[in-house]
């Protein structure tokens, strides 16, 4: 007999239309399923120990405060609720006065999507995000990694890069939509 609870069993965006209505329980099942992501993606921008939990923790409230903004025909739960916690890592960075670690451009582990351990799922989250890496051009992998791997904003990753803000955000609007077109996401 499965002991979970019946919410768990629904989607991501079914969670956050529950908890944009103040839904707790929908709220911990989201917290169970993206803490760990979170702190991994703190991990990889270079906060450790209490720093990472301090992301998880922000994020989720976060998470908490902004459900009510979730729109689906914009993306998906999983984007939403990362790009949630990219925003509070970069804002730790910054209130740390901390830089990101710099990835090995050749370690492929670098673009290692955030989850919660290593387990099948993630391993083929991970197999298909580096194929679809792939796909994009130079400049747009040189992009997504300068902005959602080593977590600068727009302005430092165009400075940084040598390259005109505008040329910048459509270098990473391309590579995103090519990244959602290779992956299968609507």
């Amino acid at each position: 007999m499965d002991s979970r609870s019946p919410v768990e069993a629904l989607s991501d965006e079914a969670l956050l239309a529950l908890v944009a209505r103040g839904d707790e329980e929908a709220f911990r099942v989201l917290f169970r399923r993206y803490a760990g992501s979170f702190l991994a993606l703190a991990r990889r921008m270079g906060l450790d120990g209490t720093a990472g939990e301090d992301v998880v923790q922000e994020a989720m409230v976060r998470v908490w405060e902004k459900a009510k903004e979730f729109d689906p025909r914009r993306g998906s739960a999983r984007a939403f609720l990362l790009t949630l916690g990219h925003h509070t890592a970069v804002d730790e960075l910054r209130r740390r006065a901390a830089r990101p670690l710099e990835p090995d451009p050749e370690d492929e582990a670098g673009f290692d999507p955030p989850g919660p351990g290593l387990d099948e799922e993630r391993h083929l989250d991970r197999a298909r995000l580096g194929a679809a890496l792939k796909a994009l051009s130079p400049e747009e992998r040189r992009v997504i990694e300068v902005l959602y791997y080593q977590g600068h904003t727009h302005q430092e990753a165009a400075r940084l890069l040598g390259v005109p803000l505008g040329t910048l955000k459509t270098w990473a609007r391309r590579a995103l939509l090519k990244l959602r077109e290779v992956l299968g996401e609507p």
